[in-house]
């Protein structure tokens, strides 16, 4: 069984390794189940490449981050799933 700070040293891992990250924040931790395995929720933030952005989009002050979420087994530590995490508009 693995607790939260390692889930977080995982997820965070698997981002870095991933998507070529190390600018990698912390944004929420809960614990739930996904297909029958309990496992880790980890949100974590990443800067947006300022390029992708749109201009107008940018002008108007978008969220500069992106939001993803690593699901960790809570029992192995494997990396279960990775989501892109819909962030509710302002």
């Amino acid at each position: 069984m693995i607790d939260a700070k390692q889930a977080i040293q995982i997820a965070k891992a698997k981002a870095a390794e991933m998507l070529d990250q190390t600018a990698i924040d912390l944004e929420e931790i809960e614990r739930e189940v996904y297909k029958s395995r309990e496992v880790w929720s980890i949100t974590l933030s990443i800067p947006r490449d300022p390029r992708q952005l749109n201009p107008l989009a940018a002008a108007l002050g978008p969220d500069r981050r992106r939001y993803k979420r690593f699901l960790i087994d809570a029992e192995t530590g494997e990396l279960v799933a990775m989501k892109l995490r819909e962030v509710a508009s302002q």
